[in-house]
């Protein structure tokens, strides 16, 4: 079998090389058609002439019938060569060409990023075969609607060929004319009528006049925009990461900074800065404050403590606060010996001791707590009473009856009762009109008929005496699909029929160009009335015909349809 692939292989190329495409075909799908359809039993052979059948396809206008070819053939030789394989580069290629036809650009896009990896790797990036395979993958991606990518992708590659191959080479002025037709489409009018008219004037110096490409470059340049073409809306930019500007940091020429030289107070200069400056406060130079020095000899007092000035000082306890600072009550008076529960110098109520270091920032002869801070301590110390909060103010209004009405009592849903009455009388009415109607029936049915020799009655017949539609007739063998039309979409083509009645056999739906012989496209089953054909040539009259096999020696075939599309 192998043997046999390998010669009707190289029969096929020899009418290929010839011109007969469809000869070919017809020979590989002839020799395929009893192939074992498992890619993991193929031989290198079956697997060559299924790749040659889906290229011969693609290229006779059957992406449909080519897919299923070619991902045989690929699958078959990355099982037996590698994915890095020069054969199984090419199946991807045959591949990813056949699902960008049928719709399927996703997966072709990335079959042709393989490509390419494979290809560079192997060639170059400067080779004729990486750069006609990115031009393929910029074709896919203008497909999907990435249009700038597609366009920037395509414009380094016809740069980067025109640069090593040089103006005249068919390839780049193939890849300059697509890359002008995909600006047009995209509104970019300037660039396409730059682009498009340098293809031409290539073609004019560089091919002959009747050369393929050169009619295909000048019927691209006179087409006009494509309308349903659609650029995807671009991806937002992330936002710009916020930059923290850095310290100034000195350069060695200016230094260390001069600080000003310092001078320790003297003990018994007051200290007039204080730690914290409120805003809005001006103050003089401030002074660094020496650390506080505890006394060394137990009969040393505080008497040379710096303290704050009288004005300063916001309360003593031989002198009245002022009287902005105290409670609204005045339940405390600092002097009077009967509210006072402290006395100044008296050791049993000082929390400290004058050989110990002072650790409050007040007098010693003040107490341990400030009144401020009552109340926040968990456990009241020795001495501290704690001061009542004021009194709510009372009011100097007295207490009067105001007389109020009474409150509405809630109304109760009066229409309830009713609604449930009509209902239950509404089911009385219909089950009395119910048994008067049957009743009225059974006396209808007793009543004997009238003598033959009466009047005719001038009444219309009874219901059961009237004709009933019948069924639609089984058709007979051999009647084809009824009915049979064409949709044109331009991108795809509907076709629809009317199933015969009675029939049980599958429909075949074939198809083909305008002139050339038609081929399956799909076999539906039995009851099937339409059949939607994607992946055309938007340019190209194909004709269709549906057929039902009504049994191995019955088919009935309807009259062929076609389309009639603006060259």
């Amino acid at each position: 079998m192998s043997s046999g692939f390998a010669d009707l292989t190289l029969q096929a190329h020899h009418l290929v090389s010839e011109g007969d495409l469809t000869g070919a075909q017809r020979l590989l799908a002839d020799a395929l058609s009893d192939a074992d359809p498992r890619p993991g039993n193929a031989s290198p052979e079956l697997a060559e002439a299924a790749g040659l059948q889906a290229r011969l396809l693609v290229a006779l206008g059957e992406p449909h019938s080519a897919r299923g070819w070619a991902a045989f053939a690929y699958a078959a030789a990355t099982r037996l060569f590698g994915r890095s394989d020069e054969r199984t580069v090419t199946a991807a290629a045959t591949l990813a060409a056949v699902l960008h036809r049928v719709g399927s650009d996703a997966r072709a896009a990335r079959l042709y990023s393989d490509v390419i990896i494979e290809l560079t790797a192997r060639d170059g990036p400067e080779s004729q075969r990486v750069l006609a395979a990115h031009a393929d993958l910029a074709t896919v991606e203008y497909a999907r609607g990435q249009c700038e990518v597609a366009r920037d992708r395509l414009a380094d590659a016809w740069e980067l060929h025109r640069e090593v191959y040089g103006d005249d080479h068919p390839s780049g002025i193939k890849m300059l004319a697509k890359l002008g037709a995909m600006e047009r489409d995209c509104g970019r009018y300037a660039e396409a009528h730059e682009h498009l008219a340098l293809a031409e004037d290539l073609c004019r110096q560089h091919l002959a006049v009747d050369d393929p490409l050169a009619v295909q470059v000048a019927g691209l340049a006179r087409a006009a925009a494509d309308p349903d073409h659609v650029c995807a809306a671009p991806e937002p930019q992330a936002p710009p990461t916020p930059v923290v500007p850095a310290a100034r940091v000195a350069p060695p020429v200016e230094g260390p900074p001069d600080l000003p030289p310092y001078t320790p107070p003297a003990l018994d200069e007051p200290v007039r800065t204080p730690l914290y400056h409120p805003p809005g406060r001006t103050t003089d130079a401030g002074h660094v404050p020496t650390p506080r020095t505890a006394p060394e000899a137990d009969a040393e007092t505080f008497d040379d403590y710096p303290w704050p000035h009288e004005h300063e000082q916001p309360w003593r306890p031989d002198e009245p606060a002022d009287p902005r600072r105290q409670p609204a009550d005045q339940s405390w008076r600092a002097g009077e010996p009967a509210e006072q529960p402290w006395r100044v110098g008296e050791p049993a109520e000082q929390p400290w001791r004058a050989g110990e270091p002072a650790e409050q920032p007040w007098p010693p002869a003040e107490d341990a707590v400030p009144p401020t801070v009552v109340g926040l301590t968990a456990d009241a110390p020795p001495g501290v009473r704690r001061v009542p909060s004021a009194p709510a103010p009372s009011s100097r209004y007295l207490p009067v009856h105001v007389p109020r009405p009474p409150a509405t009592p809630r109304r109760e849903r009066q229409w309830l009762p009713l609604a449930v009455l009509g209902v239950v009388v509404a089911l009385l009415l219909g089950t009395i009109a119910v048994i008067a109607g049957v009743s009225r029936v059974d006396g209808d049915r007793d009543t004997p008929a009238a003598p033959s020799g009466g009047p005719p009655s001038s009444g219309p017949p009874p219901a059961s005496a009237r004709p009933t539609a019948s069924a639609r007739p089984a058709a007979s063998p051999g009647t084809p699909p009824g009915r049979f039309a064409l949709t044109d979409r331009r991108d795809s083509i509907v076709l629809s029929w009317t199933y015969p009645a009675g029939a049980e056999g599958p429909v075949v739906v074939a198809g083909g160009r305008a002139g050339q012989p038609q081929h399956t496209f799909a076999t539906l089953p039995a009851g099937s009335g339409d059949y939607i054909a994607y992946g055309l040539d938007r340019t190209t009259d194909y004709c269709f015909t549906v057929a039902l096999v009504w049994s191995t020696d019955t088919v009935a075939r309807a009259a062929p349809v076609c389309t009639k599309r603006r060259r």
